[in-house]
């Protein structure tokens, strides 16, 4: 643990290198470019162009609304994990994690950077390595739970929301597959040593056969029983903490992922459309499930591809390129340009911790 402490307190270099962050910020925008112009040709539709009907005064403030509620819960559900698992962070000093979450986890291939920048900002701010590390991964797990059990009992309750066939078959076929992820995320969590039992097998293996040495499996299967260790003592530390705190991380994680999921129908809502909120939710908690699978940056490309798939049905084709632009600009875009800002003035060396 002291080992890991110090390589990430020393170290001192959330940024790495400079270059490296840049080329992933531009596979982001380039991915994010081809994934329009593919929806473009596909619907065989021009850029989206701008509607004055989301800028009216009642459009904005309801937007901002599910802006203040969106970052609220966002920044709420890790303050809550941090104080189930017994740490006092400040509640000023969560909310900046909000946007470098948004920033870093939209930069690095299956949001790794995210995990890592906000370990690190924590760790500043006192928290031990482990415990953040703990609440980062129970946080997510809190949100994925949720993901994985919402899916299918969309689908469930609701098996003829989408109307196009390709996106029915493709919702009712994942429905099987979010019931796996979710049984095996309650073994993760009921049993984390058997996972890290098999990983430690996994690499034996890879030893034997010649994939990898002796030393760096020993090295890895090292890592893998002290993550193991620490984060199965997190989350006993979370469910074992206050209970109040705890309820408060869920519910906390419920309300950001309805926000999350409620911004599509909200933008629907706002072009006068007939929207079946319902629907919606469902919809995109299952867009949300593929996301975590996409191997770009942020999804990009990927993203606006399976929103468009399975949300095509739900308004006219002229109006798809511009929801799927306002989801992500609300979304993503927006807290991926406030993150910068926040990113430089808070991650800076030298900079201030409360």
């Amino acid at each position: 643990m002291q080992d890991k402490d110090k390589q990430i307190a020393g170290s001192g270099r959330i940024w790495g290198k400079p270059a490296a962050w840049f080329l992933s910020a531009m596979f982001f925008v380039g991915m994010t470019a081809a994934g329009f112009a593919a929806l473009s040709a596909i619907f065989e539709e021009a850029p989206p162009r701008f509607d004055a009907r989301l800028v009216q005064p009642e459009a904005l403030a309801s937007i901002l609304l599910f802006l203040l509620v969106y970052f609220a819960s966002d920044g709420l559900r890790l303050y809550f994990v941090l104080r189930a698992v017994g740490e006092r962070v400040k509640i000023r000093d969560i909310f900046p994690l909000v946007f470098i979450n948004i920033l870093f986890s939209n930069v690095t291939p299956l949001a790794t950077g995210g995990g890592f920048a906000q370990v690190w900002y924590l760790q500043r701010h006192g928290v031990p390595v482990g415990a953040s590390a703990a609440a980062t991964t129970i946080r997510t797990i809190l949100a994925m739970l949720a993901i994985f059990t919402v899916s299918p009992l969309f689908q469930l309750l609701h098996p003829d929301a989408s109307s196009g066939g390709i996106a029915r078959i493709t919702i009712q076929s994942l429905s099987g597959v979010i019931v796996l992820y979710l049984v095996g995320f309650i073994l993760v969590l009921r049993r984390p040593f058997w996972i890290a039992a098999l990983v430690e097998k996994f690499l034996g293996s890879a030893s034997r056969f010649g994939l990898i040495d002796k030393e760096r499996q020993e090295q890895w299967s090292a890592a893998v029983r002290r993550e193991t260790a620490e984060f199965a003592d997190g989350f006993a530390r979370f469910v074992r903490g206050s209970r109040r705190a705890a309820a408060a991380a869920v519910i906390s994680t419920l309300v950001f992922l309805l926000t999350l999921f409620a911004f599509p129908a909200l933008l629907l809502e706002l072009l006068h459309y007939d929207v079946d909120w319902l629907t919606v939710i469902g919809t995109l908690s299952v867009v949300t499930f593929l996301m975590y699978f996409a191997p770009t940056p942020g999804g990009a490309g990927f993203a606006e591809l399976a929103f468009a798939g399975l949300m095509a049905g739900h308004m006219a084709s002229s109006d798809l390129l511009l929801v799927v632009f306002f989801w992500r600009f609300l979304t993503i875009y927006l807290g991926m340009a406030i993150g910068i800002v926040v990113s430089i003035l808070v991650l800076r060396p030298g900079a201030k911790t409360g």
